[in-house]
């Protein structure tokens, strides 16, 4: 008998995809297509660099939660979108037709064309990127070598990165951090009031910031800055922006001089109606975060609105719901910060690791009776790992508050 159901392809497995995958109806034949078996809690691979976090306990299941949800998973690559002829093919040799496209390929790594960072630099987007970098600083503790550090890019990633660092090795000798920042502050695009409260942290430590300045090129013993300045690093740590796959060119997703691919409020692809575009990879009229939470309201928005659009129906806008933002400082300090309010507490880092929890139960596959062991042994080493830690530092809490308001700069 043949399927008469219409055909909706997911491009990419990752938060706006999968959450695009679970909202969207049985009544549709939909197909996710991704390159990786797993599923990765990216908003936690900081916590990979001082083993507070384990790789199996970032990671889900993707074919487990698709097929849960009711659809199909099929690891592959797409390497050909043709929106105008509802069709796509893979890297293993699969063509697939469709009748809507959900596009959810987040982003890349982004060397910025720098000379020697792809070669010499340590990527930072991925749980395998993560436990990369905490065996060579492993190594460099066993075999007795300086720890000296560069991280590039003082954005959420390198900040939290940081953090984790000096959690796991500020009691190590010989390490030194420099941290590049091409911005004149330190989180770009947050409260400046944060900057100041995290160089008054690390003082007592030897990190260095290096803002306003850029790096021009990467060796295996260091690198150079654009001022002249001369670093020797023994593990240069790359988390300098994003950059957007190739398929929203080739695709016609982002012509030039787009590099994003630009979409309607209603997350609509503004060049292939067929199309919606969510997560990393979207453009909107007004500028959205790339982070987790606007790419799950993204994907479930883009399920809905592939569902009106295959019945013919009005299509519903975007609209960002305000969301705090909680950063965590390895053990040194948590901050939640909400519009220009920022609030420094580590206790806060349980509000944090509840979000994780959260998400990584509701996504793990089976019902709750058979996803209870995974998300206890999961709660319970995170617990371990950090609630308790915050818990016994409160004995003196009555006395001297720890949540504290920033004042803003």
């Amino acid at each position: 008998m043949t399927d008469q159901r219409k055909r909706i392809v997911i491009v990419g497995g990752n938060f706006a995809g999968l959450t695009a995958a679970i909202k969207l109806s049985r009544r549709h034949a939909v197909t996710v297509i991704d390159p990786s078996r797993h599923f990765e809690w990216a908003p936690g691979i900081h916590e990979i660099l001082s083993s507070v976090k384990t790789p199996q306990g970032l990671r889900l299941d993707r074919a487990a939660i698709v097929k849960q949800a009711g659809h199909r998973f099929l690891r592959d690559r797409v390497t050909v979108l043709q929106p105008a002829q509802g069709r796509l093919a893979t890297a293993g040799g699969r063509e697939h037709e469709f009748d809507a496209c959900i596009v959810a390929v987040g982003a890349l790594w982004n060397t910025h064309h720098v000379p020697g960072v792809a070669r010499h630099a340590m990527p930072f987007r991925s749980v395998a990127d993560g436990l990369a970098i905490e065996h060579r600083l492993d190594s460099l503790v066993r075999e007795g070598r300086p720890l000296r550090i560069v991280i590039a890019g003082g954005g959420l990633s390198g900040i939290e990165a940081l953090g984790e660092i000096l959690r796991r090795h500020r009691d190590d000798a010989g390490l030194s951090i420099d941290l590049i920042e091409a911005g004149a502050r330190l989180l770009p695009g947050l409260p400046a009031s944060l900057d100041a409260d995290l160089r008054h942290l690390c003082e007592p430590y030897a990190v260095t910031f290096r803002t306003s300045t850029t790096i021009v090129s990467v060796s295996a013993k260091g690198l150079r800055l654009a001022d002249g300045t001369r670093l020797r690093s023994e593990l240069t740590l790359w988390t300098a922006g994003l950059a957007p796959p190739a398929l929203l060119r080739d695709s016609g997703l982002a012509p030039p001089p787009q590099i994003w691919a630009d979409v309607h409020p209603t997350l609509q692809s503004r060049h292939c109606d067929n199309v919606f575009v969510v997560g990393d990879a979207a453009l909107l009229p007004q500028a959205v975060g790339k982070q987790a939470y606007n790419a799950i309201d993204m994907g479930a928005l883009a399920a809905a609105n592939a569902m009106r659009f295959l019945a013919g129906r009005a299509l519903k806008p975007f609209k960002p719901a305000p969301k705090p933002v909680l950063i965590a400082f390895g053990d040194l300090q948590t901050y939640l910060v909400a519009g220009r309010i920022v609030l420094a507490s580590k206790v806060l880092a349980g509000a944090k690791e509840g979000v994780y929890q959260v998400f990584m139960a509701q996504m793990t596959p089976g019902s709750m009776l058979t996803s209870l062991p995974v998300t206890a042994g999961r709660l319970w080493q995170s617990w371990r790992q950090l609630a308790l830690p915050q818990l016994m530092s409160l004995t003196d809490f009555r006395k001297l508050p720890d949540l504290r308001a920033i004042r803003l700069l």
